[in-house]
């Protein structure tokens, strides 16, 4: 079976999933999108309309990140992206929430940014959030080093994904450069792990990449 991966160029919860099938070694195939377009097919295949979407043979769709990262866990336990022992997979639950709710809470700072005229006392807000859970993922994930070779887990995948589109998004201008969003300076251990991250083949084959977007508009 050869799965379809509808996705879009910088998303990260699109490049999470790409990052998980690499590494147990699933092929698919991949589908550009542009989710806020007219002509997006995401109508067609999620009630959600969003991506990622995850087409299989029979026609059926996955939808949602964190439920296809389940899912592909369930059907391909081969290569495991999570631990057998049960304190070990808690644990792993816990910082794979922690990447996924701050990539949440960055990217409500991004979209509320294009507004004309932003909340300062909302941006503010969600700013606390961003320098709480990189406190807490740093702690959680200490001196961790994960090598080029080593199996990773979903935790590694969310966290990873989180911290490596920060760049991506302030360099191609999608947020300013935010005293808030410069987590390296502050988080140097956790910069290093993000770098062992983006290390490995499956991060670097699914780099983000510019599409065309006005999110100025898309927010009205």
């Amino acid at each position: 079976m050869t799965l379809c991966l509808i996705n879009a160029r910088p998303s990260p919860y699109g490049r999470k999933v790409a990052i998980a099938l690499r590494e147990k070694v699933i092929p698919f195939d991949v589908r550009y999108d542009q989710p806020w377009g007219d002509a997006s097919c995401t109508p067609e295949y999620s009630p959600l309309e969003q991506l990622p979407i995850l087409i299989l043979d029979s026609g059926e769709t996955i939808y949602e990140s964190s439920f296809i990262l389940d899912w592909i866990e369930l059907r391909y336990p081969q290569f495991p992206l999570l631990p057998e022992q049960i304190d070990d997979l808690i644990a792993v639950r816990q910082l794979k929430m922690l990447g996924e709710r701050l990539m949440e809470v960055i990217h409500s700072i991004t979209f509320e940014l294009q507004r004309p005229d932003p909340g300062r006392a909302w941006v503010e807000r969600q700013s606390r959030k961003v320098i709480g859970a990189m406190v807490e993922i740093d702690r959680r994930t200490g001196a961790l080093r994960p090598p080029v070779d080593n199996p990773i887990t979903l935790a590694d995948i969310a966290v990873g994904s989180t911290l490596l589109v920060i760049d991506f998004l302030i360099d191609n201008g999608f947020v300013p450069a935010l005293d808030v969003l410069k987590w390296k300076e502050r988080h140097p251990s956790l910069a290093a792990y993000a770098a062992a991250l983006d290390a490995r083949p499956s991060f670097r084959e699914t780099r983000p990449t510019m599409m065309d977007v006005d999110l100025k508009a898309v927010v009205g």
